[in-house]
């Protein structure tokens, strides 16, 4: 079986999946955006992270990406409630983040636009990376001072 037949096959197996997802991803980051997010959404959010994680990880072309879904789900069950709620940077990163994903997602099962996954992969390591640093910066220190640092998302 050739290497299209294989990855053609692979999307198509998670296409569905993916759609679902991608659909919870979208309510959940409204959620998020208009402050309206419970303990159970940010363990609903981790519990997608971990499904986009399995569906990268049933691939070989995809399986080297699955680990920065998993360590990201692991991060939102580390979130409190009650700290995000009084952080809006962080709650706005958060979003970014679950958006460059749906977007990817979407992409790759969906619309089977393909971009360079090793962009996508380092782009959404630095944003959780930042992510953690300003939620875990703004959970023991709630000074607002700017260090100088941004994040750029595709």
């Amino acid at each position: 079986m050739s290497e299209v037949l294989v990855t053609e096959e692979f999307l198509d197996t998670y296409e569905g999946e993916v759609m679902f997802l991608s659909q919870d991803l979208e309510e959940l980051a409204q959620k998020f955006l208009d402050g309206e997010f419970t303990s159970e959404d940010i363990e609903l959010l981790a519990q997608n992270m971990y499904d986009v994680h399995d569906v990268f990880l049933s691939s070989s072309y995809t399986q080297h990406i699955a680990p920065i879904f998993k360590d990201f789900a692991e991060f939102i069950m580390s979130i409190d409630v009650a700290t995000l709620h009084k952080h809006d940077d962080s709650i706005a990163y958060l979003c970014a983040i679950i958006s460059d994903i749906n977007t990817y997602i979407n992409q790759y099962f969906i619309d089977r636009v393909f971009s360079d996954v090793y962009l996508f992969q380092d782009s959404l390591k630095n944003s959780t990376e930042f992510l953690e640093s300003s939620y875990n910066s703004e959970e023991g220190n709630s000074s607002n001072e700017d260090d100088g640092s941004e994040i750029l998302f595709l």
